[in-house]
């Protein structure tokens, strides 16, 4: 059972069996063993500031905004996905921690590609650029293990080195899809799930901003009793989400975070990367 809906699908299972094997499958391997976390290659992204009051800043309800609290929870709801579809860019950050340890994103989405950091339990690191079509994967030793489900040999030929992705390759266990989840803006509002029975909260804050909830609680078949998702909302006109996160049912520190957007974010696509068709096949046991 995934604590938080939107886990990304590149392989990242947020359950206490995985994080607890990251451990384990960290020392199978030499390849890098010990070594620093890999740093990407590609430039910092330069940041064009969106114009003031465009994130909903306190006291910037437009004069041309929808009636926000007269809005029904599903038309809050798919007025919201429609505002990540269209808004440009966005910073997000997403935080999931269970029984078994911690699971940290950090991604620069826009229409067509952007990139992801991933932290796994504080020990493994990876970086996913999308550009032009194209992923590139650099991750260390725990990380291919942990998050791609590497073999050994694919690990010591990657570890520490990017790797591009194109349709129909795979990484570890992980086609080109599922490294691809979570990246565009597209895919980021498909991550925005909150099931049946909505409704509204009241009117709050959130980060500095004022904001409005849609809600709707987990299934029975979660196992998280009385918990229910939230995404909060910018209360103006953007109506762009602030906030996503998992309330009640003992869960702590599951919440996805948006900001930033408009931002231009520049990417270049890293020199030399390895082909993951050219890794070593993974050995078939009879």
């Amino acid at each position: 059972m995934n604590a938080l809906r939107p886990a990304r699908a590149n392989a990242i299972t947020l359950t206490a069996s995985a994080l607890l094997g990251l451990g384990m499958l960290a020392g199978c391997t030499s390849a890098g063993s010990g070594a620093a976390p890999p740093t990407a290659s590609a430039p910092a992204a330069t940041a064009t500031r969106a114009a003031p009051g465009t994130q909903g800043a306190p006291g910037t309800r437009s004069a041309s905004a929808a009636p926000v609290p007269s809005m029904s929870a599903s038309g809050l709801l798919s007025a919201a996905l429609a505002a990540v579809k269209s808004g440009g860019s966005v910073h997000v950050d997403i935080t999931s921690v269970t029984t078994g340890g911690s699971v940290d994103f950090s991604d620069d989405a826009t229409g067509s590609g952007g990139r992801q950091v991933i932290t796994f339990n504080g020990t493994g690191h990876a970086t996913i650029l999308l550009i032009d079509g194209v992923d590139y994967v650099l991750a260390d030793a725990q990380a291919l293990q942990g998050f791609f489900q590497a073999t050994l040999e694919q690990t010591e030929e990657a570890a520490g080195r990017w790797v591009s992705l194109r349709p129909g390759d795979k990484l570890g266990t992980n086609t080109y899809d599922d490294v691809t989840a979570g990246i565009t803006l597209s895919s980021v509002a498909s991550e925005l799930q909150l099931g049946t029975a909505l409704s509204k909260t009241p009117p709050t804050t959130v980060a500095g901003l004022p904001v409005i909830g849609v809600q709707a609680p987990l299934s029975a078949s979660d196992d998280l009793p009385g918990a229910r998702m939230v995404l909060y909302v910018t209360d103006n006109a953007a109506l762009r989400p602030v906030r996503y996160e998992l309330v009640g049912g003992g869960s702590t520190q599951n919440e996805i975070s948006f900001s930033r957007w408009g931002e231009k974010l520049s990417l270049t696509a890293p020199a030399h990367a390895i082909p993951a068709s050219s890794l070593a096949a993974p050995t078939v046991t009879v």
